[in-house]
């Protein structure tokens, strides 16, 4: 079944490809200028304004940087650029692959030709390696030869290699009895030299000057990933677009008919969009324009390190240091200058495109690096394609019902799935006004599926193109056929904060579904929770995904039973269950069970179909894997997956005497009594029907990660229990909601932890709260409302 699915699924999507005018999710050819440095800047950090300047008037796309003095945790941002900070690059061209490479040659080592020849070969048959030799040899321009600068030629003629260098000195020693002389240059294998061109610059303040080497070919640009629309789109056009091609006189009658109108709604709207919105993905890339009174103190510069090169008397190396330190303070003010404006002008409104809030997450989030992911028998995933595929095999396997600890007797619930149906009332259908109310309340923002339809476009849609959902959504409520497209989740993956970056277990599956899916799934979710209050199928103890519940009631809830122990004199003995991936291993054939024993037979078709049949692939960057089923779970990221789950446990078995709460799948089990053998006992004999409960549910706890804590104010513990033959691991605290909860509930433990958290946010955003900031008073306040007071 899977087999014809995912097939109908590869046939509806092939005839979703955008017009070749915005084909721009590919690499596309251009003639144009590639221009490399090498510097040997003696430091970067205190450096690192004037490489700012280097980039954006040399209109540099790659600078190889020697002597960054950097330790482990040194990291530097210049805006406008690509940080990578690696020793190799890739670069494509119309024939195929080079690698850019950086390299540094301490003067102090001894490096042998077949050192030299490993390295090359390294390399591959295309690139190019620029960087400072300290290698001396009349063939590429120095005064005289030198060991290594012989070695180094003995490999560049045993490789076929080619040297390009400029004619004049790159190294000026400060020391006056030194002569200057040539030590940074380029070599090159598998390109043609006639493509080269090499200057340099007398800018910065190393000893070092810039050399760069310009490429003229063909090169393979990335281009910007695949949108729908721009700020440049005709909305105008694009509402009159859809209202001429959609055609509200459909028939939906079968699951053919729902799944060609859901795929004539996406190709539409997609087709609409494209044509309506301009093509700028050809645009040069925008270089900051440098102020005119730094370019006069650039050239003024130039012109005394030109006479100091001549002279080499002390007194013009004064006056150019004088220069260099009064070009450095210029762009320093500037710089200053710059971000005061920037921080004035940011606001917490649409209309400047929330820069408050968008400035703060970019001054937070870390950058997350991706290497290469370490497989089964050493092997190595290095592509984005490998790593895709790879994160794709792994989930496959996660993406599947438990299997039990012995056979389960499943007779009772195939007889019951196996009844005919009842006869219901159909389910309520929907209105153009509904759809509106329910489009205009979606959250902001949201990345958008495969289909790239987000709430933007929706809001963008004609009358006819809401009649046309409505009638849509209609017909699926009516046959109770859930469209085969909306099946489909796409999977980015990001890793897990302080776990190892090459394993496949670091990093957490992020689904993106359909916005349109989500759209119907609001609708239903509104017809399926008035069914589940109206037969009280959610337990009390249950506060996850419910009106006016949250963790802040049920923590006050749990809160409570303990502090009227510690009134009491009592002991309360809990557990705090952590269960397995449990959205992801529900039992679908369970949860069917109940839905069918719960609810009217019209939600059980539609959930049926909901579940059935559904199907993932991962995307790393912009290449994506096979696709593969979903034999278990809710959907992630969906509407009705987590009040599908708490439907799956809501016969969660307790006892009297004892207090249960849920939030989704956090789970705590509190018993209290004077007696802490006799609390401790409660709390096993409710344990021991959750373990009976969960064996039968296919679902898993997780023993190790799980935590018995004993909470009073008297002296001892309570005796350990144990799920499924094994104990509990006991602890004097316990996070439970984001609480730290402690043995006599003092909060001594949660207040550290925040203060730490509210410190760590504070000093990530001081340089917008702090005394001398330009930022308003009101957007200051603002910040400290929605960024701090929360936490």
């Amino acid at each position: 079944m899977f087999i014809k699915q995912s097939e109908k699924i590869d046939l509806l999507l092939q005839q979703m490809s955008p017009p070749s005018t915005h084909n721009n999710v590919n690499f596309q050819f251009v003639k144009i200028a590639f221009n490399i440095a090498t510097w040997n800047i003696n430091g970067l950090s205190p450096n690192k304004d004037e490489v700012e300047i280097l980039l954006h008037m040399h209109k540099l796309d790659i600078l190889l940087i020697s002597e960054t003095h950097f330790i482990s945790s040194s990291l530097i941002k210049i805006k406008g650029t690509e940080p990578i900070q690696a020793t190799s690059v890739a670069i494509s061209d119309k024939n195929g692959d080079f690698n850019i490479s950086a390299v540094y040659c301490p003067p102090k080592h001894r490096i042998s030709e077949e050192l030299f020849s490993k390295f090359f070969e390294s390399l591959g048959c295309r690139c190019i390696v620029g960087g400072d030799w300290n290698a001396k040899h009349i063939h590429w321009g120095s005064r005289l030869i030198t060991t290594r600068g012989r070695e180094l030629k003995k490999s560049v003629d045993i490789n076929h290699l080619t040297t390009t260098a400029t004619s004049e000195p790159t190294h000026w020693p400060t020391d006056p009895n030194r002569l200057p002389d040539v030590l940074d240059f380029f070599i090159s294998k598998g390109l043609s030299r006639l493509l080269f061109t090499v200057s340099s610059t007398l800018d910065g303040s190393s000893n070092h000057i810039p050399v760069i080497l310009t490429i003229s070919s063909k090169v393979k640009n990335n281009m910007k990933r695949l949108q729908l629309y721009n700020k440049w789109t005709d909305w105008d056009a694009f509402r009159n677009l859809i209202s001429d091609e959609l055609q509200l006189q459909i028939a939906l009658k079968s699951e053919d008919d729902i799944d060609n109108a859901t795929h004539k709604f996406m190709t539409t709207v997609q087709s609409a969009c494209w044509k309506c919105t301009p093509d700028t993905s050809n645009s040069s890339p925008r270089h900051k324009l440098v102020p005119s009174e730094i370019k006069h103190q650039i050239m003024e510069k130039r012109r005394l390190r030109r006479v100091w090169h001549t002279s080499r008397h002390p007194e013009d190396k004064s006056a150019l240091n004088k220069a260099i330190k009064d070009l450095k303070n210029t762009i320093s003010k500037l710089n200053n200058a710059s971000m005061e404006s920037f921080l004035e002008s940011l606001s917490a409104t649409r209309a400047t495109n929330y820069s408050l809030y968008r400035a703060c997450k970019n001054i937070n989030q870390p950058t997350n690096s991706k290497p290469p992911l370490r497989l089964e028998n050493n092997i190595w995933a290095r592509s984005q394609q490998q790593k895709a595929d790879a994160f794709g095999e792994h989930l496959a396997k996660f993406f599947t019902p438990n299997e039990p600890d012995h056979d389960t007797n499943d007779t009772e619930l195939e007889n019951v799935l196996g009844q005919p149906f009842q006869l219901d009332l159909p389910i309520r259908p929907t209105t153009p006004k509904e759809i509106i109310s329910i489009i205009k309340h979606m959250e902001d923002k949201r990345a958008p599926g495969f289909d790239l339809i987000d709430k933007k476009v929706l809001l963008e849609l004609p009358k006819k193109g809401i009649v046309f959902l409505t009638i849509l959504f209609n017909g699926i409520l009516r046959i109770g056929y859930f469209p085969a497209l909306w099946k489909v989740s796409q999977i980015i993956m990001i890793g897990k904060p302080g776990k190892p970056v090459h394993e496949l277990t670091s990093y957490r599956p992020i689904s993106l579904l359909p916005v349109t899916s989500k759209l119907f799934e609001k609708v239903m979710l509104r017809r399926l929770m008035r069914e589940l209050q109206e037969r009280s199928i959610i337990p009390d103890h249950q506060f996850g995904f419910r009106q006016h519940h949250g963790t802040v009631e049920q923590i006050h809830r749990v809160c409570r039973t303990i502090r009227d122990a510690l009134e009491r004199k009592e002991y309360c003995s809990a557990a705090f269950l952590d269960v397995q991936q449990a959205f992801d291993k529900v039992w679908h054939r369970g949860l069917l069970f109940k839905i069918k024993s719960l609810l009217p037979h019209t939600f059980f078709e539609l959930v049926n179909s909901y579940l059935s049949d559904r199907i993932f692939q991962v995307k790393e960057e912009e290449h994506t894997s096979q696709f593969y089923p979903i034999k278990a779970g809710v959907p992630q990221g969906s509407v009705l997956g987590p009040v599908l789950y708490t439907v799956y446990t809501s016969d969660l078995p307790h006892i009297k005497d004892v207090t249960v709460a849920t939030y989704a799948d956090d789970t705590a089990i509190l018993a209290r009594s004077r007696c802490p053998q006799e609390a401790s006992a409660i709390l096993q004999r409710s344990l021991d029907q959750i373990d009976n409960w969960l064996t039968r549910w296919k679902i898993k706890a997780s023993v190790t990660k799980s935590v018995h804590v004993t909470l009073t104010l008297r002296r001892g513990n309570c005796p350990t229990v144990s799920l499924r033959d094994n104990q509990l691991p006991q602890n004097d605290t316990v996070k439970y909601l984001g609480m730290h909860l402690d043995r006599r509930l003092t909060w001594k433990r949660h207040i550290q932890a925040k203060r730490d958290e509210i410190y760590h946010k504070y000093r990530g955003l001081y340089w917008m709260l702090a005394r001398n900031s330009r930022l308003s008073v009101d957007n200051k306040l603002l910040l400290y409302k929605t960024a701090i007071k929360p936490i």
